[in-house]
């Protein structure tokens, strides 16, 4: 059952990749908007994300910084939370998972927060962290 689960989920991740690499979310209206950006007219940490898959899927990484700049990070993070335990594993490195260090939700919401503060400052340097 597990073995389904995951093929179905790769199946609709695959899926979804493809919509998003030929289908530009700023230029097509079948992608939602952000409901907190349109209620309060203000960002959250995730307006612009869908922007910034698709730019990442073209290998633009310009585009991905310019739609949302905690983006780029946060897949870094992912890389290394599902690859750490392969490099250790294969060149018998002793990487800790920082994931599972009692701080890390903590920085993480901390960083979050003052990204969706800062981002919505309209005064330079904070508002080059708007979405492009």
């Amino acid at each position: 059952m597990k073995k389904i689960i995951n093929l179905v989920l790769l199946i609709v991740f695959a899926a979804m990749a493809v919509l998003f690499f030929i289908l530009n979310p700023a230029k097509h209206e079948i992608f939602p908007k952000c409901v907190f950006h349109t209620v309060t007219g203000y960002y959250c940490p995730g307006c612009g994300s869908q922007r910034a898959i698709h730019s990442l899927l073209h290998l633009n990484f310009a585009g991905v910084v310019d739609n949302n700049f905690l983006f780029l990070p946060a897949v870094f993070l992912l890389i290394y939370h599902y690859s750490f335990a392969f490099l250790n594993k294969k060149f018998r490195w002793k990487l800790p998972n920082i994931f599972y260090f009692k701080s890390t939700p903590w920085i993480i919401l901390v960083i979050i927060i003052l990204f969706w503060i800062l981002r919505n400052l309209p005064v330079y340097p904070f508002n080059i962290l708007a979405p492009g």
